[in-house]
């Protein structure tokens, strides 16, 4: 997949210390809104919460300064990481995730990891 275009729904008041709702066109494969933030955007939140921590929330593409090179830079990493843009995928995908569905994700999970420990133990 490649992008065709990327628009900003505002422009970054601060490049290095903001979040950005990005719009970005894949050709063939629709528009999707993706949140690029940065480093120092994380740290300054912690401190306005007074937490040690960020807490659980929607998925970032995380970047060094909010510029139109490295936003497209890591937006296309996501895409071409791995052939059938993997992560991308993932990065898209995980916030509709219902519970049951990831429940039934981490069942059978845990079953291929049962079967894969009996297997290791019968060859001990």
């Amino acid at each position: 997949m490649k992008i065709k275009e990327i628009f900003y729904l505002h422009l970054p008041q601060n490049r290095e210390d903001d979040c950005l709702d990005v719009c970005v066109t894949l050709e063939n494969n629709g528009t999707y809104l993706i949140e690029v933030t940065t480093p120092q955007f994380f740290s300054n939140l912690m401190k306005e919460s007074k937490s040690n921590f960020v807490s659980p929330n929607y998925p970032y593409i995380i970047v060094s300064k909010l510029t139109d090179e490295i936003i497209q830079n890591a937006i296309q990493e996501f895409v071409d990481e791995r052939e059938d843009s993997y992560w991308l995928k993932l990065y898209l995908a995980a916030p509709l995730f219902e519970i049951e569905e990831l429940n039934e994700v981490l069942d059978r999970n845990a079953k291929e990891n049962e079967k894969l420990n009996k297997e290791i133990e019968t060859q001990d």
